[in-house]
């Protein structure tokens, strides 16, 4: 017994390799010798998408590492489950059969390593049959590829539905010696390329379409010359074909550069019969003449058989063409009835249009019903929320009011024992900020979060300051002033509300990598601060100058909203001393006070005035606020920080020193800030604006300004914020309106303009909760909440 070869097959999940291994077992285990052994090829490609449940493919790249290793694990289990079933069909007829699952990025190359490393000398690859009404498919031309690129030592067969389709071998030089292999095992390789090769239909009159022995390698010839990669001859010619070496008829045969020459003529029969006579020649002088003799009658016997089927097949081709002439009266009655069937059916036709016309319109109805209730009900539950959160809001003010009545004082006391106990008799995690006077902690009073201010000592500056913010936090309320909850005055502790996200330094400084400020905060939080401040310049009787206003004194709640605190260097102007007052224009608020008080403040934020003359007046604070706009812009220091601006300014480069965290500030409204702030720090008072009738006013104007909203937002189609967002079967989101509008006669996606797979919407919840969440805030996003230091 010769021993067994190995004969490669690459296989896929298609119907074309099924055939291509039922082929196989019908051509090569018919055998006397040793029955072949199979071995079953299949590559993993690399995978670059990943299918959704709604046919779509995400690139790989944006899906989790856990749902691509789970698709690749997926796959790899149903490669292997077909090359079990393959093994299977091989087992049932008795074949030895071997798995090889192997990864590569390109099939043909990985398929010819395989060969060449498994020394494979028979490939097998099935192809998709062609006809007249479909294209030659990509597998097709991946099966041509994957032949043209195995090694030169190996044959391939192309095998389609109806059998073998194509052979692919390689050729030695015509005039190179070749050897004949003396073992069986080359033996019965030959024979079974004898039988697979004569399953074919060819024509050897020279016009097949397919014919196996185009391009065959000489026979026998197994060892191969040198080749770059494989060890392979690195050039494919094209020699003599079988018909022509067993006849000697003429043929065409290679030159010594590789190209093909005819060889027609008495010149051509002279090399002819040379080269015939030099390969016979060699074929005599072998050492094995008795196979090479046997071998050669077989293959003049498979000769005779294929013309013997090929004459059977122009014979039945003429009887079809007798019956043919017969059956033009049968065609000519069947084309009536054609006829005849097709009118029918147009009829059948219109009415069913009909009906579907009528079913579209009232799916069509309904959908619009539904449209409307949909909005009917988004509109119910968006006022439902404003209403939870404004009752929420109440009911929080009404508890703290409760839990904080005065009894009759102008605020609540406290004894140093409930003090020392909301702030863990004063633990370091709950400290919150220390200035100048005190150090401000976190506490919990009467089941609420407060921010308790200690003073650092008894002396009489910080027991002035002390009283002075009882006397005004006490006895005044607005919605931009810190609120002062109560106080412990045997030790000069005072309670205030708790602001969660700390003082405007912080935040403009995003200390403790909070979240910065969008610009249209800014423009709403220098409006906040202005109204407060107009209202300390109009309290009566007595108006209230604040004197110490700074990002550090202005703090920030859970939504953002600013309240001016620490009045403690405030000071009031008695009604006996505004009589004094160098100007009383229009109002109280606009009039110009004066009062002679020891210098206090922050520098950079007293007024130049006030520095020189010692005489504090509102527009002292509007000198301040001045500045604080500047660093609203900036978020720079305010050491030269007007300067910088100014000239900034005056050379059209504001962009450069604006704050780019706060977002694409809109240039126009920039420039009216830094204009107001620049009039806000003139030196003399009296050429400042006017802070209730000027600043405020155009403040107010400013703090109207909306930001762009987020593309996601907008429809791609209407180019606007969606009020009800879709998701439609290329995976964007639409208006609901206008997505159906488009489909009413489109079926390809407004955006990628590739045909969609369905018409299917579903509602984008999550869309609309962050669109309504928006809306609701003003059009910017929910703010990071500030988390005091440990």
């Amino acid at each position: 017994m010769a021993p067994a070869f190995t004969v490669g097959l690459a296989v896929t999940a298609s119907k074309s390799s099924t055939y291509a291994l039922q082929w196989a077992l019908s051509r090569f285990t018919n055998t006397t010798d040793a029955a072949p052994i199979f071995l079953l090829i299949h590559v993993l490609t690399k995978l670059f998408a990943v299918p959704t449940p709604m046919g779509n493919y995400i690139p790989i790249d944006r899906v989790r590492n856990d749902v691509a290793d789970a698709y690749f694990q997926d796959v790899q289990d149903k490669a292997q489950k077909m090359l079990l079933l393959y093994k299977n069909m091989c087992h049932q007829n008795k074949v030895e059969a071997q798995v090889l699952l192997v990864k590569g990025n390109d099939v043909s190359e990985t398929i010819s390593c395989v060969v060449a490393e498994y020394r494979i000398n028979i490939l097998i690859v099935g192809i998709t049959t062609k006809s007249a009404f479909t294209r030659n498919p990509f597998g097709n031309r991946t099966s041509s590829k994957i032949c043209k690129s195995v090694p030169s030592f190996c044959t391939a067969f192309l095998v389609s539905k109806d059998g073998l389709s194509s052979v692919y071998s390689s050729a030695l030089e015509a005039d190179s010696a070749s050897s004949i292999p003396t073992s069986n095992h080359v033996s019965s390789k030959s024979d079974a390329l004898s039988d697979a090769m004569s399953s074919s239909s060819v024509n050897f009159n020279g016009s097949s379409d397919q014919n196996p022995f185009d391009s065959p390698r000489r026979l026998g010839s197994d060892l191969p010359s040198e080749d770059p990669k494989y060890g392979v001859p690195a050039r494919r010619i094209r020699s003599l074909t079988l018909y022509d070496y067993l006849s000697g008829s003429p043929s065409t045969y290679p030159d010594k550069d590789g190209r093909l020459t005819s060889s027609t003529g008495s010149e051509s029969s002279k090399s002819s019969e040379l080269r015939q006579e030099s390969s016979l020649q060699g074929l005599m002088l072998s050492e094995h003449k008795d196979d090479i003799s046997t071998e050669l009658e077989s293959l003049r016997l498979e000769l005779r058989l294929i013309q013997g089927k090929h004459k059977r097949v122009q014979d039945e081709s003429d009887d079809a063409s007798r019956q043919a002439s017969s059956m033009a009266e049968l065609a000519a009655k069947r084309l009536e009835e054609e006829t005849q069937l097709r009118e029918i059916q147009s009829r059948l036709d219109k009415a069913n249009g009909n009906v579907e016309e009528q079913r579209a319109n009232r799916h069509a109805a309904e959908q619009a019903l539904n449209h409307v209730h949909d909005l009917v009900r988004g509109e119910i539950m968006q006022k439902n929320m404003l209403q939870v959160k404004a009752s929420r809001d109440a009911d929080k003010k009404l508890r703290l009011e409760k839990l904080f009545v005065l009894n009759g004082n102008s605020y609540s006391t406290f004894t140093w024992e409930e003090i020392n106990n909301a702030t863990t008799s004063f633990a370091n995690y709950l400290k919150i900020g220390s200035g100048a006077n005190g150090t401000v902690y976190k506490g919990y009073l009467n089941h609420s979060t407060v921010a308790i201010k200690v003073l650092h000592s008894d002396d009489n500056s910080s027991n002035k300051h002390f009283r002075q913010e009882l006397e005004v936090l006490g006895k005044i309320r607005h919605p931009h002033l810190l609120v002062l909850l109560g106080a412990c005055v045997e030790k000069g502790c005072l309670v205030y509300e708790y602001m969660e996200n700390g003082s405007l330094e912080d935040r403009l400084r995003c200390k403790n990598g909070t979240a910065p400020l969008a610009w249209c905060d800014r423009l709403r939080i220098a409006w906040e601060v202005a109204s407060a401040l107009v209202f300390l310049h109009s309290t009566k009787p007595s108006p209230i100058i604040h004197r110490d206003l700074k990002p550090e004194n202005i703090l920030l709640d859970g939504n953002l909203v600013s309240k001016v605190g620490d009045v403690g260097l405030s000071t009031l102007v008695p009604r006996k001393e505004e009589s004094m007052a160098t100007s009383s224009r229009s109002s109280s608020s606009s009039s110009t006070m004066y009062k002679k008080t020891a210098l206090a403040g922050t520098l950079f934020y007293i007024d130049p005035e006030y520095q020189r003359t010692g005489q504090v007046s509102v527009k002292s604070d509007t000198y301040a606020l001045g500045m604080v706009m500047l660093q609203l812009l900036t978020a720079r220091a305010p050491i030269g920080l007007a300067e910088v601006v100014e000239r900034a300014v005056e050379e059209g480069r504001l962009r450069e020193v604006l704050d780019e965290s706060g977002g694409k500030w809109p240039m126009k409204e920039a420039q009216e800030l830094a204009q107001l702030g620049l009039s806000c720090l003139e030196m003399r008072g009296k050429d400042r604006p006017d802070l209730k009738n000027r600043v405020t006013v155009d403040l107010e104007r400013l703090k109207h300004t909306k930001p762009e909203p987020p593309t996601h937002f907008l429809c791609p189609i209407l180019k606007r914020v969606m009020q009800e967002p879709c998701i439609a079967a290329d995976g964007y989101s639409y208006e609901r309106d206008a997505i159906q509008m488009w489909l009413c006669d489109k079926d390809v996606s407004p955006v990628t303009k590739a045909r969609l797979p369905n018409k299917t919407l579903v509602p984008n919840r999550s869309l609309l909760s962050a669109i309504t969440t928006c809306r609701s805030q003003g059009g910017r996003k929910p703010p990071n909440k500030y988390t005091p230091p440990d």
